[in-house]
């Protein structure tokens, strides 16, 4: 999956991280592994590359997420979460 913009603008770039952020919260609630994907989009040739040959020239990829299972392969275990009180710090005012 490609995340993309009409623009490579600041505002779209953080659009793009939203819908990326969306997608990867209900790919963690349905199971599958995912991983982000922004190497090859870093570099001038490769983002025309994907541009061109992938999104018909009309927009500007932001990033790919890779979601899946390996074929043959069980759903990974759930990763193990913190405490919200270790990650947060509640202050009373």
């Amino acid at each position: 999956m490609i995340t993309e913009r009409i623009d490579n603008g600041t505002l779209s770039r953080l659009r793009a991280g939203e819908a990326a952020s969306a997608v990867l919260l209900h790919a963690t609630e349905a199971g599958p592994a995912s991983s982000l994907l922004t190497q090859p989009l870093e570099v001038g040739p490769a983002r025309r590359t994907v541009r061109d040959r992938v999104l018909a020239g009309s927009l500007c990829a932001q990033l790919v997420l890779r979601i899946g299972w390996a074929p043959g392969a069980m759903p990974p275990p759930r990763t193990p979460r913190r405490p919200v009180l270790d990650v947060f710090d509640r202050q009373l005012r």
